[in-house]
């Protein structure tokens, strides 16, 4: 099946949009009330308490049934909704709204909403940014699903929840208080769960998930069996299987990266139990990734334009699971300017009077002949 193919009939199977015109819309919970969805998020909770029924068209208040959907117009709101947007993108990056509209391409400042797809091609890359600043890289040849996310920064507003059909992401979750519901990504074989840290989640072809941490903690699910992978460790979920018992990741290369204009080079030692190694090169400002890059030497070389980078190396295992980072910040120079010609300089006044002398000898001299 077509990539644009099975991303358009994954949309077929979304949630619907979130936003409906100029309401905001809130899933209820168990043990919810208008009352309590009031007091919680409006700006006037005894005007809402009054009004939120009739906007909704409930006929008994006090039969609410959770997972039903309240519409809550935006102006009665504490809080205004902020929506995800996307930063760094680089590349062909579409977007697949989950009202079934066309896909189109996206551009920095645009915006996500509850159950778009993004879609990235082999040089395509983008960062999603939250209310709260967490923030998801998607490499390239991803696709991933946003189903939800929380919209408000000083209020529980649910979990975020992300699909990552194929392809790769970094995740850096920042939540404002550690006992809210956490921030989850679904594959097709596991879930990852976390409340704050960062971590990578990779799916292959043959829908192996891998799950790397880098800081705090991730509970990976699959099959009724849970992997708690903490930093430094990670672990892999193959189809229709529990996650493997963590295991420490190769540690970051000792990398020596020099410049010179127009061109890098990073070298490093290599790792006995290193199949080989990933590099990602980051433009600077605004950290876009250019360059996704595997090698199975311990060098790696970029014809560059002058500027401020950052290279990002790290070793992959036999089993796929990729090492711990190697950050290096990196200044490609300009050329040198080239040497000013030199200025030409006057004649000795000594050698001036001598020419003249000369001169009046040798016009005396044809005279006389």
């Amino acid at each position: 099946m077509g990539v644009w193919l099975r991303a358009a009939l994954l949309l077929c199977l979304l949630s619907p949009s979130a936003w409906a015109g100029e309401d905001w819309q809130y899933t209820l919970r168990p043990s919810d009330s208008l009352w309590k969805v009031c007091e919680r998020f409006a700006q006037k909770p005894e005007v809402c308490w009054h009004e939120l029924a009739r906007h909704n068209d409930v006929a008994d208040p006090r039969r609410l049934r959770p997972g039903a959907t309240l519409r809550i117009p935006v102006e009665w709101l504490k809080e205004k909704p902020i929506p995800a947007s996307l930063e760094a993108v680089r590349g062909e990056v579409l977007l697949y709204p989950t009202d079934g509209s066309a896909a189109h391409p996206v551009a920095n400042g645009d915006t996500v909403q509850f159950g778009d797809a993004l879609e990235t091609g082999a040089t395509g890359s983008a960062r999603l940014r939250f209310a709260d600043q967490s923030e998801v890289i998607i490499k390239p040849s991803s696709l991933l699903v946003v189903n939800r996310y929380r919209r408000f920064l000083g209020q529980d507003s649910g979990a975020t929840e992300l699909r990552l059909e194929r392809g790769a992401i970094r995740n850096r979750v920042t939540p404002r208080d550690p006992d809210l519901q956490p921030f989850k990504v679904y594959t097709p074989g596991a879930t990852a769960a976390v409340r704050g840290t960062q971590y990578y989640v990779r799916v292959d072809n043959e829908d192996t998930t891998r799950n790397e941490v880098v800081k705090g903690q991730v509970d990976v699910d699959a099959r009724s069996r849970t992997a708690a992978v903490g930093a430094g460790f990670g672990t892999l979920v193959r189809q229709d299987q529990p996650p493997v018992a963590p295991v420490a990741l190769l540690p970051a290369p000792d990398v020596v990266v020099t410049t010179r204009p127009g061109d890098l080079q990073a070298v490093w030692p290599t790792q006995a139990d290193a199949a080989g190694y990933w590099v990602e090169l980051y433009q600077q400002p605004g950290d876009t990734l250019l360059e996704q890059d595997y090698v199975q030497q311990g060098s790696w070389h970029k014809t560059l334009k002058p500027g401020d980078y950052r290279l990002l190396v790290r070793a992959e295992d036999d089993n796929g699971l990729r090492g711990e980072e190697q950050w290096q910040a990196v200044q490609v120079p300009d050329e040198p300017p080239p040497p000013p010609e030199p200025e030409p300089q006057p004649e000795p006044a000594s050698k001036k009077h001598w020419d003249v002398l000369f001169f009046v000898a040798g016009a005396a001299l044809i005279l006389t002949l």
